[in-house]
């Protein structure tokens, strides 16, 4: 009995020891390339002129309203801050289920190939271990009617242990949150694309 209560004692010291050291800041003057990165990568039916101009119409809190993951919240809504994010320098605010919120930036945009954004003051638990966050679209043509979209998604980690309790975070959730995304705009484009008869304008 005794030997137990001291393994449980050992344990939550070091449960306790690894939170602590996991949420305590270190520098966040790190190189970009170093961020923790996930990939996924899908094919649209449909060209890369008619992908760039489709995606910015998807809603992010609609595309996957009917889903529920074990560590994010749902989106519900979102509300412009600088400009109608439609170019670099606008952003808007993003806000969760349970009341959170974070800034969404776009940082760089190069029609019809690149889009990239960054998250910032994120209200949500994810802010202890991560200082910020950044996600990238860049679309290449397969052929003159299929668009490859490569998303990358990265995470500036704040120290080592942090970086543990992330990759179980995108392991377990975040990966699935984005496939779910890439299927549900992907129907979306090519829904719009042929259903539109003034599909020649995007092509």
């Amino acid at each position: 009995m005794k030997t137990r209560r001291k393994r449980l004692t050992y344990a939550g010291i070091f449960i306790l020891l690894a939170a602590f050291i996991g949420c305590f800041p270190t520098s966040k003057n790190r190189d970009p390339s170093k961020w923790m990165k996930v990939i996924l990568r899908d094919t649209v039916n449909a060209p890369i002129n008619a992908v760039w101009q489709l995606s910015g119409k998807v809603k992010i809190e609609k595309a996957t309203a009917d889903k529920k993951y074990s560590s994010m919240p749902s989106i519900i809504r979102t509300r412009p801050l600088v400009g109608d994010f439609s170019k670099a320098g606008h952003s808007r605010v993003v806000y969760f289920s349970t009341g959170d919120t974070l800034i969404e930036s776009i940082i760089a945009i190069r029609a019809p190939h690149t889009f990239c954004y960054e998250l910032t003051k994120p209200s949500l638990p994810m802010r202890l271990v991560a200082y910020r966050a950044r996600g990238e679209f860049d679309y290449s043509s397969l052929d003159s009617n299929r668009t490859v979209t490569v998303w990358t998604y990265s995470f500036l980690n704040k120290n080592l242990i942090s970086k543990l309790f992330i990759n179980n975070y995108i392991n377990s959730t975040h990966r699935l949150w984005m496939r779910d995304m890439l299927k549900a705009t992907k129907e979306r484009i090519e829904a719009d694309y042929y259903s539109s008869s003034d599909s020649s304008t995007l092509k």
